[in-house]
């Protein structure tokens, strides 16, 4: 896949993307980039934005593109940090197998506070600037049945299909991160069927 230009179309974020990037043939320069580089790209990006979450709808024969989406907010605060803002917990949780992690478990970590989710960030291209995304894992404390569990969801980290890059030409900034997995107390769970892909866009031309 030479580029990220799935932003454009919605309707082919989730599998397609994902399989893509999973089977991509590594295009881009292994070349590490100088600190001027670095600095050239950081530049390009950094600040706090504001755009769209794009994510699979749960009933997508009633919605356009397959696709739901929420405002959130973001910054880039140095070349190796992005913070998500207030990442919605229920967005996360809606992904659960009901019949793994019971309906009290879901309807539970639903309900818990919306979390920034930190991630450390790497640049490694600049036409398009690129940079791999790493989220930190958050952490949920949640209640199920008088017992407190601790949900931490993990999400994929060193590889393509988390990443983000930004179009000088059209001004659009695009990231993915992927839910991959689920840990409950510690350990790792079932409650996940499939990775779910989130897409943040925002499009500077309109501000």
């Amino acid at each position: 896949m030479k580029t990220m230009k799935f932003f454009s179309v919605v309707g082919c974020m989730a599998a397609m993307f994902l399989t893509s990037c999973l089977n991509d043939d590594g295009d881009d320069s292994n070349t590490p980039l100088t600190k001027e580089q670095v600095a050239t790209c950081y530049n390009l990006v950094k600040g706090d934005h504001q755009g769209d979450l794009i994510y699979a709808a749960k009933n997508p024969h009633d919605v356009k593109d397959n696709a739901d989406t929420v405002k959130i907010s973001w910054s880039i605060t140095n070349d190796s940090t992005l913070i998500i803002r207030k990442f919605p917990t229920k967005l996360l949780a809606a992904n659960l197998d009901k019949a793994a992690a019971t309906d009290e478990l879901v309807e539970a970590l639903s309900e818990a506070p919306d979390q920034d989710i930190e991630c450390r960030i790497g640049f490694y291209a600049t036409s398009p600037v690129s940079f791999l995304i790493n989220p930190v894992s958050p952490a949920y404390n949640i209640k199920v049945n008088d017992v407190d569990h601790k949900i931490n969801v993990v999400f994929y980290a060193n590889s393509y299909v988390s990443r983000g890059e930004y179009y000088a030409s059209d001004k659009e900034l695009a990231m993915q991160i992927v839910e991959a997995v689920i840990y409950r107390d510690e350990k790792q769970t079932s409650y996940l069927n499939e990775a779910v892909p989130f897409i943040f866009v925002e499009n500077l031309k309109s501000k």
